[in-house]
């Protein structure tokens, strides 16, 4: 099968001629083609022990659960833990890169930090001494996945740190200065950066005030120079140099839906703005139990379904955005068999959707504002699809208003079926032209048609674009179309 293709870009008009949009880096161009990653929740909060009624899995204090003392923390055994599992785990919904949890809220640290004994390396896991962040490492290089870490500046019960500052009961039961705290997070973090040159992102949980931890955005920008920051947009985007801009920013929700319309460039917005001054694509974060970033014991019944997490990656990825979901070992280090079971049932998913391709092409040089690309032969007989839209963004999101157009094969007119606003890194559409499929994964297009009636051509129609500060026109990187007629038999 095969299909008349016409991608036409007619009569491109600019948002404002004075101010071109952001321009991304290489970097946030290669960080956006990973599409998914994991947050691998393990951290101390995975050996938490909840009290009656518990609401939190924080753990922070003793009307919800129990944080374990550095006492406590000293018999902790994880003896399961096993970073191979953890790896594999992630690629079987096609994780791309893994963002390890090396320090939470409660200031435990997976490495062997020189700052204080409150680590893994304290531990009874292998008889002490261990340092989890560089095995973490060794097996992402083995499987050929990007590693990440997250880290905590604004809160650290350890040290006695809230929201940035010093002043809470320290759970160590050493008091300290602000300076002293601030010379802590510094060397941590340098610790971290020091272990790879290969790390693809830093995660602030809860950003850096650099008004409070100045020496923070000087240590990124000098020892993880090429890394995505997350959450620290005051510090990671030049504005007398775009070329070092490498920031990436959360969207406002946990739920695996990105808002639209879905623009790389930051205002500080959910969705963005195209116009924004800096370009900081948003990344999409949720969890397989909802709703638990860490393990909790008798959880296993609210594991979303494998039709859920598919619909969030519709949400995410199909919203030209990147997707981090969750992986969370319980407190002896493993992956719980149930939640293994559903992540390859969700991996499995998406590959059977998207294993029936029928087109797979990029999109030509534009010439005068206007492209056609053709491809003849027979009519597409499919009822159920899902087309796929990546923008070339080399010069900036730059295509604003587009118009859907589908030409049947009863009629020579292309008829309008859908118009939207941005495309982005990649947009991900079904288009269901059964009456009554109402299959409602992702983004849907209903255009019911009778049966012998078959598509023959389609025509995306960009009609407002914005401009580049080369002059570069508004384009599309590539364009596919799969047949998702068996898509009952994949979810």
């Amino acid at each position: 099968v095969s299909l008349h293709l016409a991608l036409v870009l007619l009569g491109c008009t600019t948002a404002s001629a004075a101010v071109p949009v952001a321009v991304p880096t290489p970097e946030q161009l290669a960080w956006q083609d990973l599409e998914v990653g994991v947050m691998l929740g393990f951290n101390l909060q995975s050996d938490c022990i909840f009290g009656a009624g518990a609401s939190t899995q924080r753990c922070q204090d003793t009307a919800s659960g129990f944080l374990p003392t550095p006492a406590t923390v000293e018999q902790w055994d994880p003896y399961q833990i096993d970073v191979e599992q953890w790896v594999k785990v992630a690629s079987s919904f096609g994780a791309k890169y893994i963002v390890l949890v090396a320090d939470h809220m409660a200031g435990f640290t997976l490495w062997d930090t020189k700052a204080h004994n409150f680590s893994i390396a304290n531990t009874r896991w292998r008889n002490g001494g261990q340092d989890l962040v560089q095995q973490f490492l060794a097996a992402c290089k083995a499987h050929g996945i990007k590693p990440g870490f997250f880290y905590s500046t604004h809160y650290n019960w350890y040290l006695g740190v809230n929201n940035f500052k010093v002043g809470w009961p320290p759970l160590g039961g050493v008091t300290y200065t602000q300076e002293q705290y601030n010379a802590i997070a510094a060397m941590q973090l340098k610790e971290v950066l020091e272990m790879s040159d290969d790390w693809a992102e830093v995660w602030f949980d809860g950003g850096v005030d650099t008004t409070i931890n100045p020496a923070m955005g000087p240590i990124v920008q000098q020892y993880g120079r090429k890394l995505m920051c997350h959450s620290c947009v005051n510090f990671t985007q030049d504005a007398s140099d775009p070329s070092k801009g490498y920031g990436i920013r959360w969207m406002g929700n946990e739920e695996g839906v990105m808002p639209l319309p879905s623009w790389g460039a930051s205002d500080g917005s959910t969705t963005g703005s195209p116009t924004a001054p800096y370009f900081m694509p948003p990344s999409t974060d949720t969890v397989l139990r909802n709703h638990y970033w860490f393990w909790k014991n008798n959880t296993a019944n609210t594991l979303r379904s494998t039709k859920t997490l598919v619909q969030v990656y519709l949400t995410s990825v199909g919203r030209a955005s990147n997707l981090i979901l969750n992986v969370g070992p319980n407190s002896t280090g493993a992956v719980p068999e149930v939640d293994v079971e559903r992540y390859a049932e969700m991996g499995n998913a998406l590959e059977c959707l998207f294993s029936d391709e029928l087109y797979n092409a990029s999109a030509p040089e534009p010439v005068n504002h206007t492209v056609t690309f053709d491809w003849r032969s027979q009519p597409i007989s499919a009822r159920n699809l899902s087309l796929w839209l990546l923008e070339d963004q080399t010069q900036g999101q730059l295509i604003n208003t587009w118009t859907l157009l589908l030409q049947f094969s009863n009629s020579s007119e292309y008829y309008p079926v859908h118009s939207d606003t941005g495309i982005g890194h990649k947009r991900i559409f079904s288009l269901e032209l059964a009456p009554g499929s109402e299959t409602s994964l992702g983004d849907v297009i209903q255009t019911p048609t009778d049966a012998s009636v078959t598509l023959v051509g389609m025509r995306v129609q960009i009609m407002s674009a914005f401009v580049s500060a080369t002059g570069q026109p508004a384009r599309l990187r590539s364009v596919r179309m799969f047949s998702w007629d068996n898509q009952a038999g994949c979810v």
